[in-house]
């Protein structure tokens, strides 16, 4: 099962192989741990104000500077346990199947060996994030926080719930897993690259930003064996499931910042989240699109996906 080699896969460059190879010396899971007080700074916020998108909303501008660092440091909390979310809920289910030949195209022991590495850098993914939550967990005394669901992992329970066959099942969560690790890394970068905020929480979102981007070119290659490999009836089942998972992956999501307002206990958040939800009507989120449009450019899948991935 685990170690079983098949000749079903269709790798098209020597792509998995380097990543297998350069793991060594490329992942943050090898390298040395960050010292979590020396790059902690009391004045400056852990996430940036930038992607509050009310910040300067008439009834949270006028609140003081205290209550103000102390939400973003629970937005920054959130903003982990998101990223949590995505690798033990939606990355991490699919590698386990993949490695125990629950779906064909990644029997090869080399595809095998880079799905265990990912796994591993995912696990290490949840440990840095768990370490700086807990950091600013203390220093704003945030222990009793609970972050909310992602809509996302709602929506994919939800289509999981109605799936009777395990093989369909399967191919959701590729869905759902391709998307997400070809498209994480513009949630990544907006904090990676932000130099207003905590060194410490920068420094780790990098080192986290840096594994996905190897990560993404590795799904790329995966995911298009596994898909080359399903027959005409699991493909069509795929890019359904990939329709969904761009839309779930791309609508506003509010849980979030509606758990947080609440949790601060911030005056006037009823109004705040009246705003929010009407600006986001009709919008979708950010991302980058593209290593998942050239993967459906090269399947040529794109216009059946009805997907704009220039915006």
């Amino acid at each position: 099962m685990y170690t079983t080699a098949r000749n079903d896969t269709e790798l098209t460059r020597g792509v998995i192989e380097r990543i297998g190879k350069s793991w060594d010396t490329r992942v943050a899971v090898r390298k040395e741990r960050l010292d979590l007080t020396q790059y902690t700074d009391p004045t400056l916020p852990d996430f940036p104000i930038s992607m509050v998108p009310f910040w300067g909303h008439e009834e949270f501008a006028p609140l003081d500077d205290a209550t103000k660092m102390r939400l973003l440091a629970t937005a920054w909390v959130g903003y982990n346990e998101k990223a949590i979310y995505l690798e033990d809920e939606i990355v991490q289910p699919l590698c386990s199947l993949l490695l125990k030949d629950r779906l064909p195209g990644a029997g090869d022991p080399r595809v095998k060996q880079v799905l265990a590495q990912v796994q591993v850098d995912e696990q290490f993914h949840i440990l840095m994030c768990l370490d700086i939550c807990n950091n600013a967990r203390q220093r704003y005394r945030l222990d009793d926080y609970v972050a909310a669901e992602p809509l996302l992992g709602t929506r994919l329970k939800r289509t999981l719930a109605r799936l009777d066959d395990e093989r369909e099942r399967a191919i959701a969560r590729l869905a759902y897993a391709a998307v997400a690790e070809m498209s994480i890394n513009a949630y990544l970068n907006q904090v990676a690259n932000d130099m207003t905020i905590q060194p410490l929480n920068r420094i780790n979102t990098d080192m986290h930003r840096k594994d996905e981007s190897v990560h993404g070119i590795a799904f790329r290659e995966i995911t298009a064996s596994v898909y080359r490999a399903l027959g005409e009836e699991g493909q069509r089942s795929f890019r359904a499931h990939v329709r969904d998972a761009l839309e779930d992956f791309t609508a506003p999501d509010l849980t979030s910042w509606e758990s947080i307002l609440d949790y601060i206990g911030v005056p006037g958040r009823k109004r705040i989240l009246a705003t929010l939800r009407e600006q986001a009507k009709g919008k979708r989120l950010a991302r980058d699109y593209t290593v998942l449009a050239s993967l459906f450019e090269e399947l040529g899948v794109t216009q059946e996906l009805g997907f704009r991935f220039d915006h």
